[in-house]
């Protein structure tokens, strides 16, 4: 716990673009401290991590929760992965929920189309980006008013606002692993797991 927490708090200090001395001088404690602090040398009280954090404008509440969901691995074991299906289709969820969550999350899928079937929206897009690697079989990628072929071996990535709709054309099944960023969690597919 204790590496991390260094770790986060320079990640926090670096992208905000201060240095130890300015961030020190506004929280009230000495540019030392916040060295060791940052470098796992010596842990802050709560009354010093408060005062670093109000220099960040990062609520306490909202530090600690990313600080939970970035100190965690999550493995998914093949037969524990939650299962979207609809006659035709298949999604295997294979992230744990805490990617889900948070300012860089994401969600990741093993994407299954039965000849003929689609999955997307060709109105509406979502915010986000997309990233598709096919396994097996080929589809089409309609983006907008392009349309793509995509085949085994192939990676696609792409905006996600554009409306986008994947077909397979081909007489054997489609599949995928696919990316999306950030998360629209379950809903994202309007399915319930079986």
């Amino acid at each position: 716990m204790k590496t991390k927490l260094g770790a986060l708090l320079r990640a926090i200090r670096n992208s905000r673009h201060l240095t130890i001395k300015e961030v020190a001088g506004k929280a009230g404690v000495s540019s030392s401290l916040l060295s060791q602090i940052e470098r796992n040398r010596i842990s802050p009280s709560l009354d010093t991590l408060l005062q670093v954090l109000e220099v960040y404008g990062v609520p306490p509440d909202k530090f600690f929760k990313d600080y939970a969901t970035r100190s965690r691995v999550e493995i998914i074991r093949r037969g524990d992965r939650k299962v979207y299906q609809r006659k035709g289709f298949k999604y295997e969820k294979l992230c744990g929920d805490s990617q889900a969550k948070g300012n860089h999350s994401f969600n990741a899928f093993f994407l299954e189309l039965a000849p003929g079937q689609l999955r997307g929206d060709a109105k509406n897009g979502h915010l986000g980006r997309e990233l598709g690697i096919v396994v097996k079989g080929s589809a089409q990628l309609v983006f907008g008013e392009e349309s793509y072929e995509i085949h085994k071996g192939d990676a696609v990535s792409f905006f996600s606002q554009i409306p986008h709709v994947i077909q397979n054309s081909s007489d054997q099944v489609f599949q995928a692993y696919w990316v999306v960023t950030p998360a629209d969690g379950e809903d994202y597919f309007g399915e319930k797991t079986t």
